[in-house]
């Protein structure tokens, strides 16, 4: 099937389910449901988002491909009450009617784990990735991928509290990267329009710009300390949720993201497929800790890999070369 038609049907799911977090958020969240640690809203985005998506793949689409997803409608069913939020706001989102079954029906769709192995295609969907900035109305993102073959051809990451460029005023981003065709960012005020992304050119490591979660995990943050204190870091590491990451580095804002939080750990296939692509059309460099490829082919995670290591190619060996002298893999 056509990518440049896959592109844009599947950028229009991205759209919608931006928006439909947005509403989420404006309606469920309130510093009471912050203070509190309230995990609900991001339990309804999470459902809503993902049926959003699927739902219009599958009806733009001639050809289904399987997906694999975080949810599944088993826990859903058995929460009444949001199951009712998110068949409001999926319908709604949608211009659907769904009930509960049909809500279910799609939601399932999403778990086809044992079916990628029959097809050369498959998509990757982390319905809402960075729960705690959907929490407090920061940084987030909609990640979607194409995968053939066992490696990502189309990324979609929907970011829709990102500004727009640094600085900027205006908020919401959607992230694009098609495997031989670049990658562009396009405002969410105007989906029809979109501008070429390139990461950074910056070859001094030293001055190298770090990305990295609010929160750590692990040993993560004590880890990109040392690493940047071996190859002379003198700037402050940027600070963001989720995939969002990914995008920092791909229009340039950042230089490196190294995702490594203990040694055992192994990434979710879908909490890394979308960011990849953008990266690398962008003319970035996505590998493991010990300079792998990432491999997509194992199910849900990355089972071979150690970490995540992304940056520009001027930066890729310094920030190889201070690995090594930072950790024993």
């Amino acid at each position: 099937m056509n990518l440049i038609k896959i592109r844009s049907v599947a950028i229009n799911a991205v759209e919608k389910a931006c928006r439909a977090c947005l509403e989420i958020q404006s309606q469920l969240i309130s510093q009471d449901t912050i203070n509190k640690k309230d995990q609900s809203p991001v339990t309804v985005g999470d459902y809503t988002v993902q049926a959003l998506v699927i739902n219009e793949i599958i009806k733009n689409l001639e050809e289904e491909y399987p997906f694999i997803a975080e949810e599944d409608s088993k826990t859903l069913s058995s929460e009444k009450d949001v199951e009712d939020k998110v068949l409001s706001f999926f319908n709604r989102f949608s211009g659907e009617s769904f009930d509960g079954k049909q809500l279910g029906s799609i939601l399932d769709k999403g778990n086809k784990k044992k079916t990628i192995s029959n097809t050369n295609r498959w998509w990757t969907l982390d319905p809402i990735d960075g729960t705690l900035g959907f929490l407090r109305k920061d940084q987030y993102a909609v990640a979607l991928a194409l995968m053939e073959d066992n490696k990502p051809i189309l990324g979609i990451l929907g970011c829709p509290s990102l500004p727009i460029s640094k600085g900027s005023e205006e908020k919401g981003c959607i992230f694009v990267g098609m495997k031989g065709s670049g990658s562009f960012m396009k405002p969410l005020s105007n989906i029809q329009t979109e501008q070429s992304i390139s990461v950074s050119d910056k070859s001094d490591p030293t001055k190298a710009v770090f990305t990295e979660s609010f929160v750590s995990r692990g040993f993560g943050h004590e880890l990109n300390q040392k690493i940047s204190k071996d190859m002379g870091v003198t700037e402050e590491p940027l600070k963001i949720d989720s995939q969002c990451k990914y995008a920092m580095v791909a229009r340039g804002d950042s230089d490196c993201y190294l995702r490594l939080t203990q040694m055992d750990y192994r990434e979710c296939i879908w909490d890394h497929a979308a960011g990849h692509i953008i990266v690398e059309e962008a003319g970035g460099v996505v590998t493991d800790f010990k300079g792998n490829q990432l491999d997509y082919s194992k199910g849900y995670k990355l089972e071979d890999n150690v970490g995540i290591v992304c940056s520009n190619k001027n930066l890729h060996n310094p920030l190889f070369e201070s690995i090594k002298k930072s950790i024993q893999l």
